[in-house]
C-alpha cells in the first residue's frame, strides 16, 4: 500500500490512512491553535545557531507577544515558502492574524516584510504556478504559521 510522510508527525503513513491522521493533528485546541503545526522533517530544518534570528513578535492589535516554536522557525528559515497564507498565531486574540500586523520584538519589522525578505533570498524555492500550490496543500501543510507560546 503506498505511504505518505505526514508533515506533522513525519511519520510515514498509509495513503488511505492520511486523512483521518492529518484531521487529528489539525484539531483545534481549547487555545484555538491546531493540535501539530506542518514543519520540515528535523534533518530538512535549517541548522545552526539562532542567534540573531527573531523569535518573539506582538500583534499590534493587542500588544501581546507571541513566541514561535523552533522548529517552525528552522522550517521557514529552510523554505520561506512553506507558509503560504502569510498568517500566525496570535496568543492575545486567540486566532491566526495576517503576518503584516504583528512585528517582531527583536527588531520591529513586521513579519510580512521580514518573509518577504527570505523568499525574495531564495527565489528557486517558489512554488511554480497553480500545480505548485497543489503540492502544498496536497501535502497537508496549512499554509499558517501558528504553533506559539503563549
Amino acid at each position: 500500500m503506498a505511504q505518505v510522510r505526514c508533515p506533522y508527525c513525519h511519520e510515514y503513513i498509509d495513503r488511505a490512512e492520511f486523512p483521518a491522521h492529518e484531521a487529528a493533528h489539525r484539531k483545534a485546541r481549547p487555545d484555538g491553535q491546531q493540535t501539530d503545526y506542518a514543519t520540515l522533517p528535523d534533518e530538512d530544518q535549517e541548522q545552526g545557531d539562532l542567534a540573531g534570528v527573531p523569535q518573539v513578535y506582538v500583534h499590534r492589535k493587542c500588544g501581546v507577544a507571541t513566541g514561535m516554536p523552533e522548529e517552525i522557525i528552522r522550517s521557514y528559515l529552510k523554505n520561506p515558502y512553506m507558509y503560504m497564507a502569510d498568517a500566525t498565531f496570535c496568543c492575545g486574540c486567540r486566532k491566526h492574524v495576517p503576518f503584516r500586523d504583528c512585528e517582531w520584538t527583536e527588531t520591529g519589522e513586521d513579519l510580512q516584510s521580514y518573509t518577504d525578505k527570505l523568499r525574495a533570498a531564495k527565489p528557486e524555492m517558489k512554488p511554480k504556478g497553480c500545480l505548485g500550490a497543489i503540492a502544498f496543500i496536497g501535502a497537508g501543510l496549512s499554509g499558517v504559521i501558528a504553533a506559539a507560546f503563549c
